[in-house]
């Protein structure tokens, strides 16, 4: 599966912690939230929707807001969110890079 035809999405590194990545487009018509609710479909085995799985940790209208782009200034190039989710911590940079790894005990 990809995403814009450049970048695999998917879990990495066989000796490392499983970590899921993906990327979202910013120039696309789609919500940064809706990107991270489909790696979580993909990576977590979450019980109920992942839509409200992720609203339980955080408030997907921030998410969205956090990384857009600014009226009459260029996009937000820096910055990083992160929130547990189930087993796993989820960060989401401003590049739109998103990586799901598993917490280790």
């Amino acid at each position: 599966m990809t995403d814009d035809g450049d970048r695999q999405n998917g879990l990495v590194g066989e000796d490392e912690p499983r970590v899921y990545q993906t990327t979202h487009d910013f120039e696309s018509r789609r919500a940064l939230s809706t990107t991270v609710i489909e790696a979580i479909e993909e990576a977590v085995d979450v019980e109920g929707p992942s839509s409200r799985v992720l609203a339980d940790v955080i408030d997907p209208d921030c998410l969205d807001g956090l990384f857009r782009p600014v009226r009459h200034r260029t996009d937000r190039d820096n910055g990083v969110v992160q929130f547990p989710l189930e087993e796993h911590r989820i960060t989401v940079y401003a590049t739109g890079e998103i990586e799901l790894r598993r917490i280790e005990d």
